[in-house]
């Protein structure tokens, strides 16, 4: 019997799982997927934009790069 179970948890409790259940001799575990396989092409696109605006935001607090100024970017609008 063939048998696909999506478990929504913290991965500590996945792994708990995981473990518990490859323990027992009349269990194969074949392919384990992981959330980010699930994203389609666009959420996978705002995933990539979002992260690359986080470390941005992490290095303008840092000191590392300025940010321009918001008035500055609506007079060039």
């Amino acid at each position: 019997m063939e048998l696909t179970i999506n478990i929504n948890a913290q991965p500590s409790k996945v792994d708990a799982f995981l473990n518990f259940i490859k323990s027992l001799d009349f269990i194969e575990v074949t392919d384990i997927k992981g959330s980010e396989e699930t994203l389609n092409p666009q959420q996978k696109k705002f995933k990539k934009k979002l992260f690359n605006a986080l470390n941005e935001l992490k290095e303008a607090r840092e000191g590392k790069v300025k940010l321009g100024n918001l008035d500055d970017l609506l007079n060039e609008i």
